[in-house]
């Protein structure tokens, strides 16, 4: 073989090894380039025919031309690469985002249920007890807390617990815990307040057409805020707490509204409206609750009775309008002489009676001389005159003067006896009898 058609050989060959030259990085096109110039220049110094120089040159060309065109279509199919990397980061972060919003939609919609649910439940109440239980598992599932109190707000502003948490660390189930989260002293009607800690605590109005018809006081739970938001997330975890629990509670106005005259109506009915204490029926139904309380865990009670002295002479001699102002007085200084815990009630005409749990016989016996001492020294006005009035009362005891609730108020109605036959405004107890 010619050197002539050894080189043409060599030159024809020299896409093999500028495609190998190709693969291997960035620096195989310059090096096929200035191979393939290379051996042109050694084929033009030999002694090669014309025809056989421009086909060495035209493959030279070609393979130059090929490991440039691969070099490019490396560069392109990278950038491509890298765009498909960065449209899969874009595809991954609006999936996530569409999950986030999801699940946020899935938590609005499981709350609107709930609200609505507790709405509908409000507004068709009848057993207030009942009410009271269902709708605190409504605002723990609303609010993901156990730590809360819902207070129905009576004409005065007097606050009545009407719902509450299992969890009662924030002291919000007694009218005093909230007049004590809200930084306020002694006794009064709730007011709003926002405590920013751990957890977060508020307290907002219920309010129906401008008037206050309930009190809502809650805890914020763990690290979350009612709505999902975090507590780090929130400028004012306690501002957050107290906008999402007024949301809730102008959303239940309505029903709390319709729950409040619902239980005046029930109260009226056990209510005596002249003295302001219980009626007979709900009286006698609370005695024999305390015998079957005191049966049960072997405690006992007293009972007394009380009876305005002369009482038909107040009438005779001032007339009906001031006998009825003094049997309101008196039923407002019976309920003011006794504990929460103790039970006052209208017991017929001008007599009272007063049922106190778990009282010692001593103990009673101050008790009533004090309402005794009290009463008599009382001025009830009429016009220009003062006139004062005094009460007989009688004391008996359960189970000791009487083995039932019919026995002991009996007992306690024979001292009361003994008393106005030993010349009035006196306590007799059944013991002396």
């Amino acid at each position: 073989m010619t050197e002539s058609e050894i080189a043409l050989a060599a030159l024809s060959a020299l896409w093999l090894p500028a495609m190998v030259l190709g693969r291997l990085g960035r620096a195989a096109a310059p090096l096929a380039a200035a191979a393939g110039a290379g051996l042109f220049w050694l084929a033009l110094s030999a002694a090669v025919s014309p025809w056989a120089t421009a086909l060495t040159a035209l493959w030279a060309a070609a393979a130059c031309r090929w490991v440039l065109v691969r070099r490019s279509g490396s560069a392109a199919a990278g950038a491509a690469r890298e765009g498909g990397e960065e449209r899969l980061r874009e595809v991954g972060e609006r999936l996530a985002l569409a999950k986030k919003e999801f699940k946020e939609a899935g938590g609005r919609e499981k709350k609107v249920l709930l609200l609505y649910s507790a709405m509908k439940y409000l507004a068709e109440a009848v057993d207030q007890q009942a009410a009271g239980r269902q709708f605190a598992r409504y605002i723990s599932d609303y609010f993901g807390t156990e730590d809360f109190a819902f207070y129905l707000l009576g004409p005065a502003g007097e606050a009545e617990l009407f719902a509450c948490g299992r969890d009662p660390a924030s002291g919000f189930n007694s009218p005093e815990g909230l007049r004590r989260a809200a930084g306020l002293p002694g006794k009064g009607p709730p007011e709003p307040f926002a405590a920013d800690g751990k957890p977060a605590r508020a307290g907002v109005m219920v309010n129906h057409a401008g008037e206050a018809v309930g009190f809502f006081a809650a805890a914020s739970a763990g690290d979350t805020m009612p709505h999902g938001v975090p507590v780090q997330s929130a400028a004012s975890p306690a501002a957050e707490l107290a906008a999402a629990m007024t949301s809730f509670a102008e959303e239940l106005a309505f029903a709390v509204r319709r729950l409040r005259l619902f239980r005046e109506v029930e109260w009226l009915s056990r209510v005596d409206g002249l003295t302001g204490v219980f009626r007979r029926g709900v009286l006698d139904e609370r005695i024999e609750e305390e015998v079957r309380r005191a049966q049960a865990f072997r405690t006992t009670f007293a009972v007394l009775i009380a009876d305005i002295d002369h009482f038909k002479r107040l009438n005779d001699g001032y007339g009906h309008q001031f006998g009825d102002f003094v049997l309101k007085r008196v039923g407002t200084l019976l309920r003011e002489s006794v504990y929460e815990t103790d039970f006052v009630g209208r017991y017929g005409g001008e007599e009272f009676a007063v049922v106190l749990p778990r009282a010692e016989p001593e103990g009673v016996l101050r008790k009533a001389e004090a309402i005794r001492t009290r009463i008599a020294a009382e001025n009830f006005s009429h016009g220009l005159e003062s006139v004062r009035i005094s009460v007989s009362i009688g004391v008996a005891h359960f189970p000791r003067d009487g083995r039932d609730a019919a026995g002991a108020v009996a007992a306690a109605d024979a001292a009361l006896y003994r008393a106005k036959e030993s010349g009035r405004n006196r306590v007799v107890d059944a013991s002396q009898l």
